[in-house]
């Protein structure tokens, strides 16, 4: 069993959604409206579903909309919502190492880390922490089933005999794949994750990324497991 109920998330919220220029140009990637809802209120009503109701979102392209998004959903609803800005578009583990800095309760026990893309449905936190706290890790993975052509501009997971996870391989080179499951953006992380994060190098491709910190926890005997779920869909621009 992986211990107390998780309560805390951190949400990525920073990106600038170059794909879907020019909605994103006025609007933040998270704020995009999918049937007369933010793209944000999916992931957030998934997650008070199950008890998680200390948010952290990290911001940065067109900060104040998110900030202020934040303000009023903390006031309608019953989870507290804030707001950390990240200095540069560095990645995923810059923007962790900002919460780090700036809130450290958020990262003091177990706690979701996430991406925003999702339109995700309510069960789906539901699901990911209540494989969590049936395992004896204390790290989890939420995974998805890809074709072997998504493969190279995805990730791709490499499992232990005991299927307990050994390493997420990011954009695989072809052929290289360890198997066709790959990693979604959603983890929860423990709280002796922080000093790897610390420590992240920028990689190739001009990112610090988080999943570098995961490796290297993995690699010190760190135990960690993950749940197939299905693939959330992602904002589309409207036909």
């Amino acid at each position: 069993m992986s211990g107390s109920p998780v309560r805390r998330a951190v949400l990525l919220a920073a990106g600038r959604g170059s794909r879907l220029r020019p909605h994103t140009d006025t609007t933040p990637k998270p704020l995009l409206v999918h049937r007369g809802k933010p793209t944000l209120d999916y992931l957030l009503d998934s997650l008070q579903a199950v008890g998680v109701d200390d948010i952290v979102l990290v911001t940065h392209h067109l900060h104040e909309q998110v900030e202020t998004y934040a303000e009023q959903r903390a006031a309608s609803h019953d989870q507290r919502v804030r707001c950390v800005r990240q200095s540069h578009l560095f990645g995923t583990a810059h923007a962790l190492q900002a919460v780090i800095e700036a809130t450290p309760d958020i990262v003091a026990a177990p706690f979701v880390l996430s991406a925003t893309d999702y339109i995700v449905p309510r069960d789906f936190f539901v699901e990911l922490l209540n494989f969590h706290a049936a395992h004896d890790g204390q790290l989890s993975v939420s995974l998805k089933q890809l074709e072997l052509a998504e493969l190279a501009k995805r990730s791709s997971v490499r499992f232990n005999d005991d299927q307990s996870l050994a390493e997420i391989v990011e954009k695989p080179e072809p052929g290289t794949a360890p198997s066709s499951i790959g990693a979604n953006l959603t983890f929860v992380l423990p709280p002796d994750i922080t000093p790897y994060v610390l420590e992240v190098p920028m990689s190739s491709r001009g990112e610090q990324e988080v999943q570098h910190a995961i490796n290297q926890w993995l690699a010190d005997k760190g135990r960690a497991y993950g749940l197939v779920q299905a693939i959330p869909p992602e904002w589309q621009m409207p036909a």
